[in-house]
């Protein structure tokens, strides 16, 4: 038998005691064992952010702590990341449909998909060749990640009619172009990032201001994109049953500043990092609060963070604690209260 692979739960808690040092035993951690399963529960859960940063685990129950509280963290905030999209992808259509008084996606993307017009040369002058050519290459550059969206939107409907969407099917079936509340409903919350990214101007800042965003914090009007595409990967990660407890579903240095600022100016909060599942807790409450969900909501939602959190922290070491829920989380959920309380 395989060290690496163990092919029965005896095996495994064979291998677990033995190679491990993990105290495990009797057929009631047995069974939990086999609910978690090898690869998604010890392999996924016997480190912190990188295999290099292993968890020193003596006891079968430390490890079955982390695991629930991973479960707990993805089961509390799976409700709210649907709501924030479907949410922010219906704030952006009411401001599609109110500018070009049409639903249709050719309209809109030959009126409203154009920023990429702001980039361009023509009429201006540069002080030399080099910096011409980096104008020029930039314009290629978002020209292209709006022939890209187009290929995307026409890719997306051709699968889900392939797939037998009822919605593709209907208006394909019947020759007719699908609304743009249709292919809204086939974009991953990535791809509307990218539709997001690609209006010009004046229609992002018409989102930012429905959003009740600080316009202090977003004179670019890129701010909402950019928390689409921060919350992005925890809600992918939390719908495919990925490990998010230690925010490895994301690389905090890939989100924009932009973001940490503007959360930290609304609630208060500083060291925003994302490199800890607190951070994302302060941006699903912030993108709650623009969509103006109740205060009561909000409350739970920190409360029972906090109660599965302080459970965490009696059932592990205090040094393993530590490394995952950071030392200043008790004054990141006092400041969030305070903002929910506003």
């Amino acid at each position: 038998m395989s060290k690496d692979k163990p092919k029965t739960t005896n095996g495994l808690m064979n291998y677990l005691r033995v190679e491990k040092g993990i105290n495990i035993g009797g057929s009631i951690q047995k069974r939990k064992l086999m609910n978690m399963g090898y690869y998604h529960g010890y392999k996924g859960y016997r480190y912190i952010n990188g295999p290099t940063n292993r968890i020193q685990y003596s006891d079968f129950e430390e490890l079955l702590a982390i695991y629930n509280y991973d479960s707990q963290i993805k089961a509390l905030f799976y409700p709210a990341v649907m709501i924030i999209e479907t949410a922010l992808k219906n704030y952006v259509l009411e401001i599609l449909v109110s500018k070009t008084k049409s639903d249709s996606f050719l309209d809109i993307y030959n009126q409203l998909l154009d920023n990429y017009k702001m980039f361009s040369t023509k009429g201006r002058t540069y002080p030399n060749r080099e910096k011409r050519r980096v104008a020029e290459e930039q314009y290629k550059r978002q020209l292209k990640r709006r022939l890209d969206l187009r290929n995307r939107i026409y890719s997306v409907q051709t699968n889900a009619f392939g797939n037998g969407n009822k919605i593709a099917n209907h208006y394909l079936q019947n020759d007719l172009n699908m609304p743009i509340w249709g292919i809204f409903e086939l974009l991953s919350l990535g791809e509307f990032g990218h539709f997001v990214s690609c209006l010009n101007y004046d229609t992002r800042k018409a989102f930012s201001v429905k959003l009740d965003i600080k316009q202090s914090d977003d004179n670019n009007a890129m701010l909402p994109q950019r928390l689409i595409y921060s919350i992005k990967d925890l809600r992918n990660a939390i719908a495919h049953n990925d490990v998010v407890f230690d925010t490895r579903f994301s690389n905090g240095s890939k989100i924009d500043k932009q973001v940490s600022n503007a959360l930290t100016n609304a609630t208060g909060v500083k060291n925003i990092t994302f490199k800890t599942i607190t951070d994302y807790l302060v941006l699903i409450i912030y993108i709650l609060k623009a969509l103006k969900v109740t205060k009561t909501e909000m409350k739970r939602i920190v409360n029972n963070f906090q109660e599965i959190t302080d459970e965490l922290r009696n059932k592990i070491p205090t040094n393993v604690y530590n490394r995952i829920v950071y030392t200043d989380y008790t004054n990141k959920l006092m400041q969030l209260r305070k903002f929910i309380s506003k």
